[in-house]
């Protein structure tokens, strides 16, 4: 009885070791997921503005874990949610540029007036974990993180 004990114990051990190495694994692939999918979307955007020779907006809600992009008119391009609905969960969004909105112009230039420095950035969390989209106003971006 005593060695069946130990063995659960030994077995609980293992799985809550195991258990915070697979979280950690988890924040850090969403974080970067995220980060990822928002170099897409930020290319999908501008692409959008060159082609059509009109504005296409990038617009994040911080509180909401979401963003948007959609062209001037109102016509949505697509939508990106790292809720608890949405495939990727985040605990953090930031898009460093005032008023949280990115505006690509008819020839597919960013304006980055409102952005902390040269380089527009967005910052993606889940838990510990952050990863940093650079981009300028062309759209060329960088990926750093962990």
């Amino acid at each position: 009885m005593v060695e069946l004990v130990i063995v659960l114990l030994l077995v609980a051990i293992m799985l809550t070791l195991a258990s915070g190495a697979f979280n950690g694994y988890l924040e850090r692939t969403a974080a970067r997921r995220a980060a990822e999918l928002f170099v897409q979307d930020l290319t999908v955007t501008r692409n959008a503005a060159l082609r059509s020779r009109r504005v296409a907006v990038l617009d994040f809600d911080e509180d909401g874990l979401n963003y948007v992009a959609r062209m001037e008119s109102g016509d949505t391009l697509l939508f990106r949610s790292f809720g608890r609905d949405g495939g990727i969960h985040l605990s953090y969004l930031d898009l460093e540029v005032s008023g949280d909105t990115l505006v690509f112009d008819s020839r597919g230039q960013a304006d980055l007036t409102g952005a902390v420095g040269p380089l527009g950035r967005a910052v993606f969390s889940a838990g510990s974990r952050s990863y940093v989209v650079s981009f300028n106003s062309m759209g060329v971006t960088r990926i750093d993180g962990p």
